[in-house]
């Protein structure tokens, strides 16, 4: 097959290519290299060094031609966006104008060329403001009410415009006959996550022996998943019919864990202790994240299998180590 990863560069996208070469399949990757979400590091560079893996450095933000650059193409995964959490607060313009810019233009070019598959990478932040209303249920399924109460809080500039891009995708998909598809990512990680995120963040400052360690939202709950469990869905999801015109749970429910108790576990398995200081909860943040995804075993028989402790344990050795590129396990 002929893939084609937008945000290919970065920390989900470089991992999924990595998947489809493991099956014998082409891959193109999309990125502009905004900041450290693309980076070109001895990872990517394991990846590249593949003759089954193309790299065009295209700045999506822009109108471009797809004819030069887009062949014939069996699966395209949009995956490019700025991430981060900690963007959303400080650049929200850049971050909504962006992420609509990058689907709007992709949108435009696959019109010009031949596309069998389309798979848009959404997020659980869609849910953000769905608990103040009483709305949020927990383990959270795909037909949870999505709401924004008001644009008024900074951290919507990342899941208004992810779910806007769930409407153009979809509504782009059913006007054009496309078969397209939205996996909505619950707390994915593992290496080349960038520092932006809270597992990378807990191993970069348990690892500086902060002290006391600070810790916002400590009584928040998240149910993360591994990302070699998130690439290996995500295909699954490519390449399953019923998945058409679907909106689909990526993540893995059986670990929902405090923050603060996330926190004490990266500390021992650093073999460091200090005290725990909360700092108190972000703007906007649930308290509590935990997918259903049983629609995803249902349409592809498809279980994550890593756990929080395993998944830890390569993120931690990829983190202070980065003797590889993808530890065994992690794609």
């Amino acid at each position: 097959m002929k893939v084609l990863i937008t945000g290919g560069a970065g920390f989900i996208g470089s991992h999924l290519a990595f998947y489809h070469v493991q099956q014998g399949d082409q891959v193109i990757l999309l990125d502009n290299f905004f900041k450290s979400e693309g980076a070109i590091d001895e990872d990517l560079n394991s990846l590249l060094a593949s003759p089954a893996v193309q790299l065009m450095k295209v700045d999506m933000t822009l109108p471009f031609a797809a004819s030069s650059l887009l062949p014939d193409l069996d699966i395209v995964y949009h995956l490019a966006a700025i991430n981060g959490t900690s963007l959303f607060y400080e650049i929200p313009y850049q971050v909504a104008r962006t992420n609509l810019l990058l689907t709007l233009n992709l949108l435009d070019a696959l019109g010009k060329t031949t596309v069998r598959r389309l798979v848009y990478a959404s997020t659980s932040e869609v849910y953000a403001d769905s608990e103040p209303v009483g709305l949020l249920q927990i383990p959270t399924n795909e037909k949870t009410p999505v709401v924004f109460t008001q644009p008024t809080n900074d951290r919507f500039s990342y899941g208004t415009s992810k779910f806007m891009g769930e409407f153009l995708c979809l509504s782009y998909g059913r006007q054009s006959k496309l078969s397209t598809s939205v996996v909505r990512y619950h707390n994915v990680y593992g290496p080349r996550m960038g520092n932006k995120h809270v597992i990378s963040e807990f191993i970069q400052r348990i690892h500086q022996r902060e002290t006391p360690f600070k810790v916002y939202g400590g009584d928040e709950t998240r149910a993360f998943c591994y990302v070699s469990d998130a690439v290996k869905a995500t295909a699954l999801v490519a390449l399953t019919p019923s998945c058409n015109n679907e909106v689909v749970h990526i993540g893995n429910s059986a670990e929902e864990i405090r923050i603060a108790d996330l926190a004490q576990r990266v500390m021992d398995q650093l073999g460091f202790q200090t005290t725990i200081i909360e700092q108190g909860r972000r703007s906007a943040s649930v308290s509590r994240r935990c997918p259903d995804t049983s629609k995803l075993f249902q349409r592809t028989g498809f279980k994550a299998s890593v756990s929080l402790n395993e998944g830890l344990e390569h993120m931690i050795a990829w983190q202070t180590g980065r003797a590889t590129a993808f530890p065994k396990g992690s794609a």
